[in-house]
């Protein structure tokens, strides 16, 4: 026990951020008096295929708001009470693996606000509708058509008179040809000239308030967990490994036949799979072939990074244009695709489920996913404004809120830890402990498999 003190007593100290330097920090010339918030899904604090206060506690706009002000109080969201909007995905079931969302719904809690929200994040908007959207889905929550008439969330963080604003949009400008396995320019995919015409608008219009702007690259979206969880091989049903026929395993099946090594199995599909679709009728599969919608191809993959990287050749040249801060967030998740994104000896990589950065949907962060990504915002506001602002303290993101020190509160802390451990995390905690990582019921084999449904997930 007293190894395993130290070891959590070392770790706080390397995460800990002293409670002075939150007190006055010097943000340059940035000036956060009214920061407001432009995105999507990914800026609102969205987790596990739902809105709700959860992620909405550690949404990367009120991590950097407080971060950069010592405030707990003056950023509004349109938060919304648990299970959320719709009810939170939670894990129910390891093996067989079963992720389903929690009954019931959320309901809103600060439609009162007399004023529009800070963070004007629209969990589903593509960069367009940001400049013509004033109502519909969850537009509604966050415009408050009723209160505010049909104005759009450039128009409300114009007329807010904002001082920063941070600019995180165009995710599912891409987003949808990934998740739904078809790849359709002007329906799944936005056209580049489009996206450059509309980008190249919204930040004109936020440059003529002499607001100060950060504006944030597109990660991947072939990177997510959500496209790189399954295998494209038949799996065996009790251990989850490929099934091995003559020591070579078996594809899946498509329409077009056996998949191939650059082919993609969505997250989505594991209820196809469920059915024994995919798989060879001989292997006892159904025998019919996976739908389009459940795979992406290799072609169909390239046609997605590159559109990104179009996406993202516009945002850093718009930014270095108007003056803009530019954070890499894709280049943060290239960097932990790689294993190279780590805290206090843990790495955290896309993996799902035991990655630590997505949530159960497979495509949105989890709180301390959110926590990296302010810090990320932090860094390039630092560089660019001559600012001090201190990063956001990890240490409540891994060991949640029984651990809050002086120097968290409960407006920037989850309330539980906020990931599953990562194998490297376990090591350490069970070699401190002196416990066997990998036991084995008494006179069987190890308990292995995966199976049954997987998250679903959906625009950010």
């Amino acid at each position: 026990m007293h190894r395993l003190k130290t070891l959590v007593g070392a770790l706080a100290l390397a995460l800990l951020v002293p409670a002075a330097a939150l007190a006055q920090p010097s943000t340059g010339s940035a000036n956060f008096t009214n920061y407001v918030a432009i995105g999507d899904s990914l800026t609102a604090g969205f987790q596990s295929g739902s809105l709700g206060i959860t992620g909405q506690r550690s949404s990367y706009p009120i991590l950097l708001y407080k971060q950069a002000t010592g405030r707990s109080t003056g950023f509004e969201q349109p938060t919304v009470s648990e299970p959320g909007i719709p009810g939170v995905l939670e894990l129910r079931s390891l093996a067989p693996l079963l992720i389903a969302p929690k009954a019931g719904q959320g309901n809103p809690t600060n439609l009162s606000l007399t004023r529009p929200y800070n963070n004007l994040a629209v969990p589903g908007a593509r960069l367009r509708d940001t400049l013509v959207t004033s109502t519909g889905g969850l537009h509604d929550l966050v415009l408050r058509p009723s209160a505010f008439g049909n104005t759009t969330a450039l128009q409300q963080a114009v007329g807010s008179n904002p001082t920063f604003v941070t600019i995180w949009i165009g995710n599912n400008d891409v987003l949808a040809a990934a998740t739904s396995g078809v790849v359709i320019e002007g329906v799944t995919l936005t056209p580049v000239a489009q996206f450059e015409t509309d980008f190249r608008t919204l930040a004109l219009t936020i440059a003529s308030t002499n607001a100060r702007m950060a504006m944030a690259t597109i990660p991947d979206v072939t990177t997510i967990a959500f496209v790189n969880t399954l295998t494209r091989f038949v799996p065996d049903p009790v251990t989850g490994a490929p099934v091995l026929i003559n020591g070579q395993p078996v594809p899946l099946v498509g329409p077009n036949g056996p998949l191939g090594p650059n082919d993609h199995v969505l997250l989505s599909a594991s209820a196809e799979l469920a059915k024994g679709n995919g798989i060879p009728a001989a292997l006892g599969g159904s025998g019919r072939p996976l739908p389009d919608t459940a795979f992406l191809t290799g072609d169909e993959l390239a046609t997605i990074s590159a559109r990104v990287a179009a996406y993202n050749n516009i945002i850093r040249t718009v930014a270095n244009e108007r003056g803009a801060a530019l954070v890499d967030t894709a280049g943060l998740l290239a960097r932990a695709a790689q294993g190279k994104v780590g805290v206090g000896g843990m790495t955290f990589t896309p993996a799902f489920l035991t990655g630590g950065i997505f949530s159960y949907d497979g495509v949105h962060p989890t709180n301390i996913g959110y926590a990296f990504v302010a810090n990320a915002f932090i860094e390039a506001i630092n560089a660019k404004f001559d600012a001090e602002i201190p990063p956001v303290n990890l240490f409540p993101f891994l060991f949640g809120s029984a651990s809050r020190t002086a120097a968290a509160d409960s407006f920037s802390a989850p309330e539980a830890p906020a990931f599953i451990f990562t194998d490297e995390a376990k090591q350490s905690l069970f070699q401190a402990l002196r416990i066997d990582p990998n036991p084995k019921a008494p006179g069987k084999g190890g308990k292995g498999g995966k199976g049954g449904k997987g998250g679903k997930g959906g625009k950010h």
